[in-house]
């Protein structure tokens, strides 16, 4: 047999029946040998490309589950203040943007106002104190939250009355923007952006994906906070075969007619039920603990969920909707139960995404209606633990959160996202996540971490049949590690880097080189 390329001296977990095999054969785009110790002496004939993996692991490609293409590749272009830790850090970096750049609009995001001193967004009047000689504008991590100076509330022309716009006691706008205020000021922004920016910005996203052994991602894209030009866009990357991943397109639109005119069978990902645990916004069951009386908000009733959900039965689109708090996974559990009894269909797979406060009753509720839950390894040892946000907000309930361990007992399949970029796309982090949650009782095991970003993302988005294994005919998405996930301390998986990524049979990463 001849191959193209022969990878041999592997720890290659098949994800199949535990089966490890030493040796892989490609050709063109496709797995066509696998076997154990040194017997492709005797079936390779004529290899191109021998590749030593010097007893490190192999693996299937890595499949994101949960990942906001567009804005992450425009992200990288914006100024991230992930690290600031109060306003004058976030002044020095405006101002340092602002002299390199002279004349352009200053767009800064990733501010988590809990690693602030002053727990909270600047106004206007504060961000001017630094700079307002062009429209600057601030954005939260998590999206739910911007800040214009004054300069950019004159810019971005976003009406005063909009629900959302918050103001002072003379009823002057603040600067600070929530709800629809919030999701329009960005729409507009985003939507100034050309399709030239967005194919720039993406094609310098690929090399730093392709050294994480990203080979497919769900691209969750359009909607409420995003922009719908960015679906239309990922849609036409898709069909043009443009980067070197394959993407499947998750459109984030109430309009169901133009999915199936798209040719899409997919829709959602971010449709948002609830919000965030941060902004208070997340729907459950018990006060926040540094919030009386507040329990979040969801933003359908049962009847209006209900219809969306039922359409999308009787269309057979698969359908994934945001849900965090207890409450809106309720809400989406019993409108999926309804649809699937008017029906009969429960071969969808359908997704909850994030799923952050699942109970025993949810859980089971979701088994017995096929629903996959689509999570984030990575937010536990971000916000999780204690003295931490979910702490903060939500006292002992914090020791609830991403209970993966019960979920994957309770017979629920885990599909693993990184939500990029409020996270980051790093699947060693997220594997190293799951296996160390904070809460001791919610941890996995490392093969079961890795099966949320292989076999079973593969099955999530119904390619179970051609990807997630290492297996013989299956495409060849291939990443090879620098060391072996299955032996090293725990701890140290963090540590562990991507040494080269093949996707279809080509090598595009290898050992700091972007080859895509």
């Amino acid at each position: 047999m001849n191959v193209n390329i022969l990878i041999i001296n592997g720890k290659c977990l098949s994800m199949d029946c535990n089966i490890i095999y030493n040796w892989i054969g490609v050709s063109n785009d496709r797995i066509v040998a696998l076997g154990f110790g040194d017997e492709y002496k005797d079936v390779i004939n004529h290899f191109d490309r021998l590749i030593d993996a010097k007893g490190n692991t192999v693996l299937p490609g890595f499949i994101d589950s949960h990942f906001h293409m567009v804005q992450t590749a425009l992200n990288r272009c914006f100024v991230d203040l992930s690290a600031a830790r109060s306003f004058k850090d976030i002044g020095d970096l405006i101002v340092e943007t602002g002299k390199k750049n002279p004349g352009s609009n200053i767009k800064g995001i990733r501010i988590d106002q809990n690693n602030l001193i002053e727990k909270r967004m600047p106004n206007r009047h504060e961000i001017d104190k630094f700079w307002n000689d062009t429209a600057v504008w601030l954005n939260s991590y998590d999206y739910v939250t911007s800040a214009l100076n004054t300069y950019g509330l004159l810019y971005y022309k976003i009406p005063f009355t909009q629900v959302g716009v918050q103001c002072d006691e003379k009823n002057m706008p603040t600067g600070i923007f929530k709800l629809n205020a919030n999701a329009q000021l960005r729409a507009n922004i985003l939507n100034e952006i050309t399709d030239f920016c967005r194919m720039d910005a993406l094609n310098k996203l690929m090399p730093h994906l392709a050294a994480n052994g990203l080979t497919t991602v769900n691209a969750v894209e359009g909607g409420v906070v995003y922009c719908d030009r960015d679906a239309t866009f990922i849609n036409d990357v898709i069909k043009q075969k443009s980067v070197y991943l394959d993407m499947e397109l998750f459109f984030q639109t109430f309009d169901l007619d133009r999915i199936q005119a798209m040719g899409l069978k997919r829709i959602g990902g971010s449709l948002y039920v609830d919000g965030t645990f941060n902004s208070r916004s997340a729907a459950i069951s018990f006060d926040y603990n540094d919030s009386k009386g507040v329990r979040g908000s969801l933003n359908f009733t049962q009847d209006k969920l209900d219809m969306l959900v039922e359409q999308c039965y009787r269309r057979d689109l698969q359908l994934a909707v945001y849900t965090i708090g207890d409450r809106a996974i309720d809400m989406a559990l019993k409108a999926h139960e309804r649809a699937a009894n008017l029906t009969g269909k429960t071969n969808l797979r359908h997704r909850l995404e994030h799923v952050e406060l699942p109970t025993d009753e949810r859980i089971k509720k979701a088994k017995e209606l096929g629903i996959i839950f689509s999570m984030q390894p990575a937010y536990e040892l971000i916000w999780g633990g204690p003295n931490k946000m979910y702490a903060q907000r939500l006292g002992d309930k914090y020791k609830d959160t991403n209970p993966l361990r019960k979920i994957i007992d309770g017979g629920v399949k885990i599909c693993g996202g990184s939500d990029s970029d409020t996270t980051e796309a790093n699947y060693m982090y997220a594997i190293y996540s799951a296996v160390n949650h904070p809460i001791s009782k919610h941890r996995v095991e490392v093969i079961e971490a890795i099966e949320m970003f292989t076999i079973n993302a593969a099955y999530a988005i119904n390619k179970e049949d051609e990807k997630g294994f290492l297996k013989y005919d299956y495409i060849a998405d291939i990443v090879i590690l620098d060391n072996d996930i299955m032996r090293v301390n725990k701890e140290a998986i963090k540590d562990i880097k991507v040494s080269l990524t093949i996707k279809s049979g080509n090598i595009v990463y290898e050992n700091g080189q972007f080859r895509g």
